[in-house]
C-alpha cells in the first residue's frame, strides 16, 4: 500500500502536466480538439472476453494528446487464459486515460499512431490488481472525406507492469468516428 501511494503521488503530477499543459498550449494556439465517439470489445491472449467497450476520446493539438473515458458497460469472462473460458473476470467499470500520440505513418489513404500514456480504473478485479496502470495504443485512422471525418481503429491494452501481481492486463479492440 506504501508503494501504491508513493508511486500515485508522481504519477498524479505527471498525469496532470500532461493534461494542463498541452490543454493550455492548444488554447493558446487556437487549435480546437477532436472528440472521437465509438464502440469496443474485450479480448485476452486468443479469445474474445464478451465485454462491450463505449470510448469517448478527446485529442488536442493535432492528434499529439488523447484524454479518454472508457465505459466497460458488461462483464468480461475468461478466455485464452490460464483460467477455464468462462470464468468471470471483471464487473462493468469505468477507464480514464491520458495519452502521448506519436504518428509514425502519414500516407494519402490513412495515419498510422502509436501512444503511451497512463489510465485510471474504478475497479480492481482478476484482470488488474491496481487501480493506476500504464496505457499502450496502437491506431489507423482512415479519412472519411466529408466534413474533415474519420475513422479510428485502436488495438489498447491497459497494464500495471508487474507493479503488484498478478498483472494480467485488460485488452481491448475500439472503433471510433471523429467528429
Amino acid at each position: 500500500m506504501r508503494l501504491l501511494r508513493c508511486v500515485s503521488a508522481p504519477a498524479l503530477m505527471c498525469l496532470t502536466t500532461l493534461t494542463v499543459f498541452p490543454l493550455h498550449a492548444a488554447a493558446a494556439a487556437g487549435d480546437c480538439c477532436d472528440v472521437l465517439l465509438g464502440a469496443g470489445t474485450t479480448f485476452s491472449t486468443f479469445a474474445w472476453t464478451g465485454g462491450l467497450v463505449l470510448p469517448v476520446t478527446v485529442e488536442l493539438q493535432h492528434s499529439r494528446w488523447e484524454l479518454g473515458a472508457f465505459r466497460f458497460a458488461t462483464a468480461q469472462n475468461a478466455g485464452g487464459s490460464a483460467l477455464p473460458t468462462g470464468t468471470h473476470t471483471a464487473n462493468p467499470y469505468w477507464g480514464f486515460t491520458a495519452l502521448r500520440r506519436w504518428q509514425v505513418l502519414h500516407r494519402s489513404w490513412g495515419k498510422l499512431y502509436l501512444g503511451f500514456g497512463a489510465n485510471y480504473r474504478t475497479e480492481v478485479d482478476h484482470l488488474e490488481s491496481t487501480h493506476w496502470n500504464f496505457a499502450y495504443l496502437v491506431a489507423a485512422r482512415f479519412a472519411l472525406g466529408a466534413h474533415n471525418r474519420a475513422l479510428e481503429f485502436g488495438v489498447r491494452h491497459w497494464s500495471d507492469a508487474w507493479i503488484r501481481p498478478p498483472n494480467r492486463g485488460q485488452n481491448f479492440l475500439t472503433l471510433s468516428v471523429e467528429f
